[in-house]
């Protein structure tokens, strides 16, 4: 009669520590989204107190690339694209 106590203890025990590291992993997740998005509404935020967000201006320029894949369109759209600001984000 002893052991079966013992190992219900033990199952039931280890599915409590299961249990736990699972809320444990989750809690971990969600804390890093939260993080995540109050960077990125700090990133937002910061773009729109400025006069003209340099990402707002490459957004309009990737958006008016033509559709064309010959060799003098894909030049052109090459030669207009602005590579000055690109990495701005990664040194602040």
């Amino acid at each position: 009669m002893e052991q079966e106590n013992k190992s219900s203890v033990g199952s039931i025990i280890g599915t409590i520590v299961i249990i736990a590291i699972i809320i444990l992993g989750g809690l971990y997740f969600w804390g890093k989204r939260v993080e995540e998005s109050k960077l990125r509404q700090n990133l937002v935020t910061d773009s729109a107190n400025t006069q003209q967000p340099v990402e707002m201006s490459e957004a309009a320029t990737i958006k008016s690339v033509s559709n064309s894949d010959d060799l003098n369109s894909i030049e052109a759209d090459l030669n207009n694209t602005k590579l000055d600001g690109l990495g701005t984000e990664v040194s602040n």
